[in-house]
């Protein structure tokens, strides 16, 4: 099946087929005149005009409030599913001199996550991911400090791209989204192959969506529009889109669910063929409104629990959050009167009334029930440790995996500096051949720093190297190796070896001998 096919026959966009005016102001035009049709909006956000129906005729008249006939808007009921029509590849202009390329593709909020992996490693040829870094904060414009801005962007990316891993955010030139992609501009690089950050934007609230359409296509993109539109427009240096449609206009968050579940699957790959830990996650906060007290509240009670990184400094929530974790340190209980100042600013942060901050305040409280999977680094302490080893240590510990858990980790991120400060620590329990077993990973998988970090901390080669190993690193599953050590078998015994042969040290025996003149 062509990739062209395959898209088509596994997602979908979504449409409404249902006027039902969002306004229940009476009216009663029979038919509906032509300033209606151009003014009066359904519930999806869309005016009459901009409706397709096939399934249901257009309404002749509106009625009144005091007729009980009104219907509730449904994705179920009033939308229609149908192939998707908005694929291939989006060309920003971010510069005269400069084109950043990005993949994208409109989806039905109700598609499967598992179809949306397989389009991102098959079809995308997306590096599997080592870490899943969700960012998650402010959507409308907001400033950052000088030094909390460089501590995030220089710190995510460098997190990222020393792990290879996935960044996931709501794809938006506006808020949180837009300083993921400055972070990417300044430390990361603008070959696709090499950028991993996947926006996942409501389909309804791009502005000009409509340019996007098109099978297969390749679409040139403004980033820069009119700043007076309530509409949003895409990030240039994200990499993948995922557009989610749920058949509404102009509306934000449908994709959220969505995310969620795509979030899921994600956790459930392996973090390297050779090893058995399934990718970590983490959820980096900055800023934020409201909805980002529940979204933390989710991912530290989950289970296993998802760890949390705050950035202090950077606003609303994300400092909320950094007062409540220093004021429950020793007692989850705030004094009376730290209470009622922090209820007064909660209010006027979010500008919401008392009863909403007395209830994000209760939320507050309750994550902080998982104050051991929340860090709050703090960009102004002169003793705080680099950004990007902050938000990996964070993971080790957050995440309560096991110390072995935690080797493969930094073993499949190659980070043998966070092994060596968080991990081989005098201490630390092993469990018996767990440390073989990492030298034996470390040297099937080609990660030099870690065999030497290995020997550093008491691993003996000769102990280590017996016969069973050294056979099974003969026989590692690396082509160029493989067939190299192969081909001089053969020459060697001067006869070809079957199909599916492995080597054995007696073989290798015959081979040094012979190329150190023995023979």
């Amino acid at each position: 099946m062509s990739y062209k096919s395959w898209i088509e026959e596994t997602f979908s966009k979504r449409e409404c087929v249902k006027f039902i005016p969002s306004s229940r102001d009476q009216h009663r035009c029979i038919p509906v005149c032509q300033v209606c049709r151009n003014l009066i909006r359904c519930c999806c956000g869309r005016l009459m005009v901009e409706h397709s129906w096939q399934e249901a005729p257009p309404p002749t008249f509106f009625t009144g409030p005091e007729q009980d006939v009104s219907e509730d808007w449904s994705l179920e009921l009033h939308t229609r599913a149908s192939p998707t029509n908005a694929y291939g590849t989006i060309a920003f202009q971010d510069s005269a001199a400069r084109v950043c390329r990005a993949k994208f593709v409109r989806v039905a909020v109700d598609s499967k996550p598992e179809a949306l992996l397989q389009l991102m490693l098959r079809e995308w040829q997306m590096d599997r991911p080592k870490l899943l870094l969700t960012v998650h904060g402010g959507s409308e414009n907001f400033s950052l400090p000088p030094k909390v801005k460089q501590a995030f962007t220089k710190g995510l990316i460098t997190a990222a791209r020393s792990t290879g891993a996935w960044i996931l955010t709501d794809g938006i030139n506006t808020g949180v989204s837009k300083y993921v992609g400055e972070a990417v501009k300044s430390f990361g690089g603008h070959n696709l192959r090499k950028r991993n950050t996947i926006g996942l934007t409501s389909w309804g609230v791009i502005d000009n969506n409509t340019d996007l359409i098109g099978r297969d296509v390749f679409r040139p993109y403004q980033p820069l529009g009119n700043p007076l539109s309530k509409r949003a427009y895409l990030n240039s240096f994200h990499s993948h889109f995922l557009l989610v449609d749920d058949g509404t206009l102009g509306k934000f968050g449908c994709q959220e669910g969505l995310r969620k579940k795509l979030e899921k699957h994600i956790q459930l790959l392996k973090i390297h063929t050779r090893l058995n830990q399934r990718v970590p996650m983490a959820c980096v906060v900055v800023e934020g409104g409201p909805a980002i007290v529940s979204t933390v509240l989710d991912y530290v009670s989950s289970n296993p629990p998802v760890p949390v990184f705050v950035f202090e400094g950077s606003g609303r929530a994300a400092d909320l959050f950094a007062f409540l974790h220093k004021h429950t340190d020793t007692d989850k209980q705030l004094a009376a009167d730290i209470r009622e100042g922090f209820l007064v600013r909660i209010g006027e942060v979010f500008g919401v009334d008392r009863k909403e901050a007395s209830r994000l305040c209760s939320l507050l409280l309750e994550c902080m029930d998982h104050r051991q999977s929340i860090t709050i680094f703090d960009s102004e302490s002169e003793d705080q440790m680099a950004p990007d080893a902050a938000i990996l240590n964070t993971i080790l510990k957050g995440t309560k995996a096991s110390a072995a858990e935690q080797l493969s980790m930094t073993l499949a991120w190659d980070r043998a500096d966070i092994a060596q400060k968080n991990v081989l620590v005098y201490g630390q329990h092993w469990q018996v051949g767990s440390l073989e077993q990492a030298m034996l990973d470390a040297l099937m998988m080609d990660r030099v720093s870690f065999v030497k970090l290995l020997i550093d901390n008491g691993m003996t080669m000769s102990h280590f190297l017996t016969v069973d190993r050294l056979e099974e690193l003969y026989n590692m599953p690396q082509v160029q190796t493989d067939q190299f050590l192969h081909h001089l078998v053969e020459d060697v015994k001067q006869t070809s070896l079957p199909l599916g042969y492995r080597l054995s040290i007696i073989d290798m025996g015959l081979v040094i001998e012979y190329l150190i003149g023995g023979r």
